[in-house]
């Protein structure tokens, strides 16, 4: 699904909001709003949901943005629009940034877009760290850091800011890479090795030589990111999390009394590590809807300490254990989660769960991807020693038929043995039939 929003003044939430299909559903949908009202303040989700727009109901992640508040920067309020966008332009390529898709202008700002290919779940930690890296690129111009989450809504292009001058009202396109039908759709591993300080490749780097200092008792100082490895490993657990909840119950899935305590409880907590203490209570509100019938008061109740200790760990805070100062959020291992949520054998396999599983089946996962990965290193090995073998014997049957020569000749001619010459002398006269 996608949310469309409208500013509404009927003297209650002063704010409407609704979902509907991706597709031409939301294009009309669209359309239709527009026309409605002359479209004023119409506002759209950047990404893809569920049911329910907010982080915890995420299905697809297909751009990065920065909210671009200029008016409140002395240096460019009162400039046009289509002037602070140019210093933007120049701004990113002076920092050999990558340009965005496409600029919009929103009536009192600018919301910068970069177009991405469909990314899952998994990639949220990571393009959270592009994210505050682009907004940090762009801070001179008022860049909203509190408007980096992925379940954000921003003015639908064609729609009006009733809040902004007359001259500024309409929203739209002002600046774009390609042509605006079809703007520049970045490739984020790409977007993201440009953008943050240290590329993935890199990362790889270091965490293999940590292993080879570790295993040589040298592992002192050269450590990769530890909160992208704890939030990676946390972004599975979720989606496991989620796999479980939709396994176990996939007709509406929600949890019965006993079963649904503990998995809000792990959920929410794997969200907390997802960077986004800003919206954990409206997304501990969508947990809820998913799993459970839990007023406001019980989840307050039972789910409090887990915002708390998401926002100390936002504002920098830690907390004493064992004598040292960690993240105050709570760990949790993998066996620790199974025996809570009581997760069996079967039930790992059939709801395809690649964290919250045992030993048994780690090994058996484990053991699947070396094997696919020495199938997919072995054909392109095969795949090239078969092409040299044919080139081989094609030289070797032009030798033999144009100068008599022996395999014994053709053996000493070419560098190989007898046997390896009338092996690819087979095939080659093989593929020529």
């Amino acid at each position: 699904m996608i949310a469309f929003a409208q500013r509404v003044a009927d003297g209650k939430k002063n704010w409407k909001e609704w979902t509907v299909p991706v597709g031409c559903d939301a294009i009309l949908q669209a359309e239709e709003v527009l026309r409605r009202n002359g479209g004023e303040d119409i506002y759209i989700s950047q990404q893809t949901f569920s049911r329910w727009r907010g982080i915890a109901d995420l299905t697809a992640i297909g751009s990065s943005y920065v909210d671009l508040d200029y008016h409140n920067r002395e240096r460019w309020r009162g400039k046009l629009p289509r002037d602070v966008a140019s210093a933007v332009i120049y701004t990113l390529e002076e920092r050999r940034l990558p340009l965005p898709s496409y600029i919009l202008s929103t009536g009192r700002g600018l919301v910068c877009v970069w177009l991405l290919e469909l990314l899952p779940f998994a990639v949220l930690p990571r393009w959270n760290a592009v994210q505050k890296a682009l907004a940090e690129a762009l801070t001179d111009f008022g860049a909203d850091k509190r408007a980096l989450d992925a379940a954000r809504v921003f003015r639908l292009a064609g729609s009006v800011n009733s809040k902004a001058d007359q001259d500024r009202r309409h929203v739209g396109m002002i600046w774009c890479q390609g042509s605006p039908e079809t703007p520049t759709r970045h490739e984020f591993g790409t977007l993201a090795d440009e953008v943050l300080p240290f590329t993935q490749a890199e990362l790889v780097s270091l965490r293999a030589t940590r292993a080879t200092r570790k295993a040589t008792g040298l592992d002192r100082d050269i450590k990769p990111a530890r909160h992208l490895t704890q939030a990676t490993w946390w972004g599975t657990v979720f989606e496991d999390l989620q796999r479980l909840r939709l396994h176990r119950n996939p007709e509406t899935g929600t949890l019965p009394p006993g079963k649904r305590d503990a998995w809000i409880f792990l959920a929410a907590n794997a969200l907390s590590w997802m960077n986004v203490p800003d919206v954990m209570s409206s997304q501990i509100r969508i947990l809820a809807m998913q799993a459970t019938d839990w007023n406001e008061a019980e989840l307050g109740a039972r789910l409090g300490t887990v915002v708390k200790r998401a926002r100390r760990a936002a504002s920098g805070l830690t907390m004493e254990f064992s004598g040292r100062d960690i993240d105050p959020r709570y760990r949790f291992c993998a066996s620790t989660i199974v025996e809570w949520l009581g997760i069996d054998p079967a039930e790992q396999r059939a709801a395809g769960l690649r964290a919250l599983v045992d030993k048994d089946r780690r090994k058996e996962l484990n053991t699947e991807r070396t094997r696919q990965s020495r199938h997919r290193r072995g054909a392109a090995d095969r795949n090239a020693q078969q092409a040299e073998r044919l080139e081989l014997g094609k030289a070797a049957l032009e030798l033999a038929a144009t100068q008599n020569m022996s395999r014994a000749a053709l053996s000493a001619q070419f560098g190989v043995s007898a046997g390896q010459i009338s092996k690819a002398m087979a095939e080659a006269r093989q593929l020529s039939k």
